[in-house]
């Protein structure tokens, strides 16, 4: 198939996120880093912009690379971040902090396989559904083998502990699982399996017990000190923000008031400071991004680039809706940063890679189809030029017949 020009609509809309996370970094982090960092105020914006340029470099590559090649690489992709999930829980090699252990590499090269693993999980997702065509019905081989990959490392990413993105790269799975077509009643098996073993790893696991108590009791000082400040600062900048906002670079919460806001509470500074009216336009590119990502999907003629495109469109947006119910205070505080705009190396990089491959798919799409029976535009063409000769030839004739009186009348 012949490639075309990229979805520029798309490629906008990922540039101008992106630029506008770059300042919005700038402008939250300015005071944490003077204060706590104990750096420059730019600290964050530096290195912020760099894994911008870094993330863009990487989009564009991805951008040229076609969907078939992707196609060829999906099983190494997927052993690749398989193994990295594993590596990152061994002492020694994975680095730990805050009594995580999510990084891994050199300490100037540290990324997360956790963010790798969210893209490379769709790849293999799209490619087990292709390969296996129709027996997507089927239990055994359609079901079986892409839920026991996707569980296997929301398991090892949960054990880092990470809920927060393994929830992400299950619900994104399970999308790309629902999209390919399995049957309804082996959805309903899944999901009355998944749904307790889920709630058990929320509740026998102390830290995100009491982050559901602080989800149901927000404002209950016996939860402040355990989390609850945070949630509570953050709906605070969102009250001062009204419509307009206070202004970039003048909100109150960046002053040492909302824990690290540069980061997975950066919605809220950008509520505070740009008001209800700039959360909705950031809101509004998100849902152009998402529309132009299913659209893309729905009109790709081949299976694995279809399953692909809804993969990465619905990996975005559930990294959307997640984070903004986390600090709007609709769903419990999970850690999941916000596309494109939070700070964070890895996250940024992986997210722009995954809008080249959307950038990439853009090229290969087709035009709708007809509907059956309808006519296609060459017959339309030659019923409108047929239609136009006719009524040509008609007043040809009439002027024909205009002339020939005249000259009756004049002799």
């Amino acid at each position: 198939m012949r490639k075309h020009k990229p979805d520029f609509i798309l490629l906008y809309t990922v540039l101008s996120l992106v630029v506008f996370g770059v300042v919005m970094v700038f402008s939250a982090s300015m005071v944490w880093a003077i204060q706590v960092t104990r750096a420059t105020a730019a600290y964050y914006f530096e290195r912020q912009l760099i894994y911008a340029l870094l993330g863009l470099i990487v989009m564009f590559i991805f951008m040229n690379i076609p969907y078939t090649r992707i196609h060829r690489w999906a099983k190494w992709i997927s052993l690749g971040a398989l193994i990295s999930l594993i590596l990152v829980l061994i002492p020694g090699i994975g680095h730990k902090a805050a009594n995580v252990r999510r990084w891994i590499g050199p300490p100037a090269l540290k990324f997360q396989p956790s963010e790798i693993a969210l893209v490379a999980i769709l790849i293999y997702m799209a490619y087990i559904y292709d390969k296996n065509g129709n027996r997507a019905q089927l239990f055994k081989r359609g079901v079986l083998p892409p839920l026991l990959m996707v569980g296997t490392q929301f398991i090892l990413i949960v054990l880092e502990p990470d809920m927060g993105t393994g929830m992400l790269l299950l619900l994104s799975g399970l999308t790309v699982m629902f999209a390919a077509g399995i049957r309804k009643l082996h959805i309903a098996a899944v999901g009355a399996v998944l749904t307790p073993m889920i709630a058990a790893f929320a509740l026998f696991e102390s830290y995100r017990n009491i982050r559901l108590k602080v989800f149901l009791h927000p404002w209950s000082p016996k939860y402040t000190n355990l989390g609850g400040y945070q949630i509570q600062q953050s709906l605070i900048a969102i009250y001062h923000g009204g419509l307009f906002g206070q202004g970039l670079g003048r909100g109150i919460e960046p002053f040492l008031y909302l824990p690290i806001p540069h980061e997975d509470f950066i919605f809220a500074i950008i509520v505070e400071e740009l008001g209800f009216v700039g959360a909705a336009a950031v809101l509004g590119l998100f849902a152009l991004l998402i529309w132009r990502g299913i659209h893309i999907s729905q009109h790709l003629t081949n299976r694995f680039a279809s399953l692909l495109a809804i993969g990465l469109s619905s990996m975005i947006g559930l990294g959307v809706l997640i984070n903004v119910g986390a600090v709007t205070g609709l769903m419990p505080i999970t850690g999941i940063p916000l596309p494109f705009i939070s700070y964070g190396g890895t996250a940024l990089v992986m997210k722009l890679c995954a809008a080249g491959m959307l950038l990439s798919l853009s090229r290969y799409t087709v035009e709708s189809p007809a509907p059956q029976g309808a006519p296609s535009k060459a017959q339309i063409d030659s019923v409108n030029f047929d239609r136009v000769r006719r009524r040509d030839g008609r007043g040809l004739k009439s002027r024909a017949r205009g002339v020939d009186a005249t000259t009756t009348r004049s002799r």
